[in-house]
């Protein structure tokens, strides 16, 4: 061989596919247990998942509630701290507020031994008081962003007048324009002499009265009891939401009795939170479920007191204020209930709120339960339509997986059958198909390497047989061929384009040549020398 030839034969540089890989790792043998654990894997995901889809169907797996929860709670935790944390800074300034005007009024407006009723009938006494009170009204009303202050005196203008039992003189600030979370500045005087609102230039509220009219205060005359011993930081009171009277809106309060140096009860201050406020303050939640509402009320007896608390904005999920709603209590969330509707919330108490009554304020977070029902729903079909989709892939794979590898072993184990599978070079792609081939043919060879495992009788036979077939003319061994192939005798005239008279001419001079007696002695010797591999020997 010429070396410089050698050298300068071109390379083949063609690269390998991933494709030509693929299909080089396809045909390579692999175990029928691989096959078959491959196969019930996929089997066993497909059941999986239609398991899955029945208990999903059955609403066993519903995560929906877990997931509303987790909303709930997080929604709800981030409400009550905000909502504490007002409470607190009212309750801090209420207190204040009472222990200013307490000394205020000792220092400026009494004299020794004081007593609130002396000022009763001195217009002017009360107007300088109202007066010089307003700065401190004013500020705590902007320190809180509250929606109004007011503080009530134990006294009135005219005693004689009709209803004098029930008027008491004092001031109430509230605040005209509420947009969103933000208090305008404008003051309005919605109680007190006409000379405050002059001096301070601000306007009087349209509902503006000179007195308060105390008949509705239920509060009010135990707060100023002289029984009454507690001190300012237990004597604080929440109280329950009243209709403001002469307007459209609903209230809720926080008052403190303003007590003096000798413990005497001198009236009563405060701070007001609108149901407008409150609305405005603590807006819908958007949540997947629906939209949450931020509600404080007072709870009693398995019961939500709606009627007696405020309501944040509502959005779809809408909620009556005056409808009071029963609570059952559940794992994971609590069902509302009245006659106008049903809802899914949680809630929690709000450290030191009472209310009149003694009953604590809770702050509660609810969403409509139609709105969680359609959502839950709506996940579940989604989960389903996985889990099915899911199911039928693996059934497929499982049924591709059988036509591609278990047809293969069917076909295999027919093949074996045949006199000539494992003599050639073919792979049927099954392992221990391939080994058996593989021992079968080494078995044949074994065979032909001794010999021959025939008796020696057996042996004569087919080689006078051999010998006797070389005086067959072609014809007749043409015959004998078709013969050795499996045909019969009616099948021949049309094969060889002769009559049936001819065939059966030939049969005789066959027998007679090969020393057989009939057809089926000869189809014997035909299927020995198949078998035995020596039928190329006669055809």
């Amino acid at each position: 061989m010429d070396l410089k030839n050698e050298i300068n034969k071109p390379v083949n540089t063609k690269k390998t596919s991933i494709l030509d890989i693929f299909k080089g790792t396809s045909k390579q043998s692999r175990s029928m247990r691989s096959k078959l654990m491959l196969y019930l894997f996929c089997l066993v995901l497909a059941g999986t998942g239609i398991l899955l889809l029945l208990l999903v169907a059955g609403g066993v797996f519903s995560e929906s509630g877990t997931r509303l929860e987790q909303y709930l709670q997080v929604h709800l935790q981030n409400q009550k701290k905000d909502i504490k944390e007002r409470v607190d800074l009212f309750t801090t300034n209420g207190i204040d507020l009472s222990k200013r005007l307490s000394g205020f009024l000792e220092r400026e407006v009494l004299s020794y031994p004081y007593d609130i009723k002396s000022l009763d009938n001195n217009e002017e006494a009360l107007r300088k008081m109202q007066e010089n009170m307003y700065l401190l009204l004013e500020s705590k009303l902007h320190v809180t962003r509250a929606s109004g202050v007011f503080a009530v005196l134990d006294t009135t203008v005219n005693t004689s007048a009709p209803g004098a039992e029930h008027s008491r003189s004092g001031v109430y600030l509230r605040i005209a324009n509420i947009s969103g979370n933000v208090l305008e500045d404008d003051v309005f005087l919605f109680r007190g002499n006409p000379n405050v609102a002059m001096q301070n230039k601000i306007q009087i509220h349209n509902r503006w009265n000179m007195e308060f009219d105390i008949q509705n205060m239920d509060w009010y005359n135990e707060q100023i009891s002289a029984d009454n011993k507690k001190s300012l930081s237990e004597n604080y009171l929440w109280i329950n939401r009243q209709h403001l009277e002469d307007t459209w809106e609903n209230c809720i309060f926080l008052t403190i009795p303003i007590i003096g140096s000798e413990s005497g009860r001198y009236g009563i201050c405060g701070l007001e939170i609108s149901s407008l406020l409150f609305r405005l303050s603590y807006p819908k939640y958007e949540s997947k479920y629906g939209d949450m509402v931020t509600i404080i009320a007072p709870t009693d007896q398995g019961k939500l007191l709606v009627s007696d608390g405020l309501c944040g904005s509502q959005g779809s999920s809408y909620i009556n204020e005056n409808e009071d709603l029963f609570i059952d209590p559940g794992k994971t969330y609590n069902t509302y209930f009245n006659a106008q509707g049903k809802y899914i919330g949680i809630q929690q108490p709000i450290d030191g709120v009472f209310d009149l009554q003694g009953r604590q304020w809770s702050v509660a977070v609810l969403v409509s339960y139609n709105s969680f029902k359609e959502q839950e729903r709506y996940e579940k079909l989604v989960l389903v339509i996985i889990l099915m989709m899911f199911s039928l892939v693996m059934l497929l794979i499982s049924f591709i997986i059988s036509r591609r590898f278990v047809k293969p072993i069917e076909r295999g184990i027919e093949n074996l059958k045949t006199e000539d599978f494992y003599k050639t070079q073919n792979h049927s792609g099954i392992k221990e198909i391939d080994i058996l081939a593989e021992f079968l043919k080494t078995k044949e060879e074994q065979y032909k390497n001794k010999g021959g495992a025939l008796p020696k009788e057996v042996e004569e036979l087919f080689d006078r047989f051999i010998e006797n077939s070389k005086e067959l003319t072609s014809s007749e061994r043409n015959i004998l061929g078709y013969y050795a192939k499996g045909h019969e005798i009616s099948e021949l005239p049309d094969l060889l384009c002769i009559s049936l008279n001819t065939v059966r001419k030939h049969n005789r001079n066959i027998y007679m040549k090969l020393e057989v007696n009939s057809k089926d002695e000869l189809q014997i010797y035909l299927d020995l020398l198949i078998r035995c591999g020596r039928i190329n020997e006669i055809i």
